[in-house]
Parts: structure tokens; C-alpha cells; sequence
């Protein structure tokens, strides 16, 4: 009888590491999949028919832009000298916090500036000039909404299912181990 719980332990801990090392190298691969698809996320680089992505104002334009995590490279071509105020805009949990400003001196023609945010989902920053804000408008850039796959820390669907149906077979195990050790039914409770 105790041979048996012994067989039953060592068979269902052979099982747990050998369901471990199969998840281990799947979620490693998901992990690498998911820090690929952020990566491309995070340098961004669009292009466009024009000559720039988008228009702040008349004189003020955004012709490039890239992410990395917390900071936003930005190229602003100006016809003009001009300022443009920065903030840190997307998307904000609920309730309160801070968030980054600043106000750059623009020469004449192309400017690339920096700015440092807060690295979250939906990280963005809102661009304006003093004729913008006049005419009720302004720009920004954001690296939108990213989606992640909700069974990450387990490994993935494979190694969330892997585990489920291991955890069912080992009770079925267990189940069929106890019916067949007593001779009829449940002796003592």
C-alpha cells in the first residue's frame, strides 16, 4: 500500500516538472513574441504622402516621431521661430496623479526634441502652439492601446490548458487509485 502512494508521488511529481520544462520554453516563446510586438510598437516611424505626419498649426508641423519606453523622440519642422508646449497625454488611471510639461524654442526649420513620460499603455504627448491653442487645436503622438495576452503568467493558453488537464488526470488518477485499494467502497471516513 505505502509503495504505491510512494509510485503515485514520484509519478505525479515525474509529471508536474516534466509539464514545467514543456510550459517553460512555451511561455519563453511568448514572452518573446510579446516583447517583439512591443518593440516594433515602441519604434515607431510613419510615413506619409506628405512631407509630414501631422499639421499643429499653419507654420508647425510633426514630420517624425519614435518611442521608447518613457521617452518620445520627436521631429517638429517650424517655417517661423516659434514655442511649442508639450504634456504628457494617453492613457491616465483613475483618480489623481502628475503628469510631464515643457515649453521648447523652435528655430527655423527642422527641430528634433525629447520628452520624457510616464511608461504605460497608451503613452502619448500633446503638442501646441500659441496659434493652435487660438484656434482651439493642437497635435499629438501615442503609442496607442497594446494589447497583451491575459494567460501571460501562465504561460500562455498552452501552458494555462497544459496545466488544466493535468491537474484533471491527476485527480482522475487519484480517484481510480482509491476506488481500486478498498475492497468495497469507503471503509473508514
Amino acid at each position: 500500500m505505502r509503495r504505491k502512494v510512494v509510485l503515485l508521488a514520484v509519478v505525479t511529481a515525474v509529471l508536474a516538472m516534466g509539464m514545467g520544462a514543456a510550459a517553460g520554453p512555451v511561455a519563453a516563446q511568448e514572452n518573446a513574441t510579446d516583447q517583439e510586438a512591443s518593440d516594433e510598437l515602441n519604434e515607431t516611424v510613419a510615413e506619409t504622402q506628405d512631407d509630414y505626419l501631422q499639421e499643429i498649426d499653419s507654420d508647425t508641423r510633426i514630420t517624425n516621431w519614435e518611442y521608447r519606453p518613457g521617452m518620445f523622440t520627436i521631429t517638429l519642422e517650424a517655417d517661423a521661430e516659434t514655442k511649442v508646449s508639450m504634456t504628457e497625454a494617453g492613457d491616465f488611471e483613475q483618480g489623481t496623479g502628475s503628469f510631464n510639461y515643457d515649453e521648447v524654442e523652435l528655430d527655423e526649420g527642422t527641430n528634433t526634441i525629447t520628452f520624457a513620460v510616464t511608461d504605460r499603455e497608451g503613452a502619448g504627448v500633446a503638442i501646441a502652439t500659441r496659434r493652435s491653442l487660438q484656434q482651439g487645436t493642437g497635435a499629438f503622438v501615442s503609442v496607442g492601446q497594446v494589447e497583451r495576452n491575459p494567460f501571460r503568467h501562465f504561460g500562455g493558453e498552452s501552458g494555462l490548458f497544459s496545466g488544466v488537464i493535468l491537474t484533471t488526470a491527476l485527480a482522475g488518477l487519484s480517484a481510480a487509485y482509491v476506488v481500486r485499494s478498498e475492497d468495497s467502497g469507503v471503509i473508514e471516513a
